[in-house]
């Protein structure tokens, strides 16, 4: 069973969690928070599962995916899990020390860890000299139970107040601006023959 860790939609979500919280994906977060005031990553009343409906975070392969990591978010792990990624998240968004350039995110089997538990590891990696990113890894000795009818998209928050999906994409933008450009040269080039 251990070999099977991370499975597929593990590392589907490891991927999309990669990329939303490293580069331009990153910097979109952090403008969000400190320009709006919305802690939805990691305020007291605030539900992972919630935070990653927001950012549009899910696996979408197999029976139930995003039902079940929706449910594995919100109350299979446990809260001192929720919390330790809380913490992780807001200290590297919020980056005090200005050398945190991303969060990698892992899952990984661990055969000492309690039967049927989750651990929280929280880490730092280098990525240069000056710069780290902030690892967070959850050790475990089992997938989700097969058996899990997994839960329905998160509600609001309570004291929600941002929309509904706060961040845009940023590389998606930034493609369609320099699509825009490009067409404009070649209409401009096309004209003055």
């Amino acid at each position: 069973m251990g070999s099977a860790l991370p499975n597929g939609n593990d590392l589907e979500v490891i991927n999309q969690l990669n990329n939303q919280f490293t580069g331009a994906n990153l910097d979109a977060i952090r403008e969000y928070v400190a320009s709006s005031g919305d802690d939805f990553l990691w305020g007291s009343k605030k539900n992972l599962a919630r935070a990653s409906y927001r950012l549009n975070i899910w696996p979408t392969a197999g029976t139930k995916p995003r039902k079940r990591w929706f449910a594995f978010l919100g109350r299979i792990l446990s809260k001192n899990n929720r919390d330790d990624i809380k913490d992780a998240l807001k200290k590297a968004v919020q980056n005090d020390t200005g050398n945190v350039i991303g969060v990698h995110f892992w899952a990984q089997y661990d055969p000492n860890v309690a039967a049927n538990s989750y651990i929280v590891v929280v880490s730092d990696e280098a990525a240069d000299a000056t710069h780290i990113f902030r690892r967070i890894t959850l050790l475990t000795d089992h997938e989700i139970p097969a058996n899990e009818g997994g839960d329905p998209d998160p509600g609001k928050d309570q004291g929600e107040t941002g929309p509904v999906h706060p961040i845009s994409k940023p590389t998606k933008a930034k493609k369609k601006k320099t699509a825009k450009k490009k067409a404009a040269k070649k209409a401009k080039k096309s004209h003055r023959r």
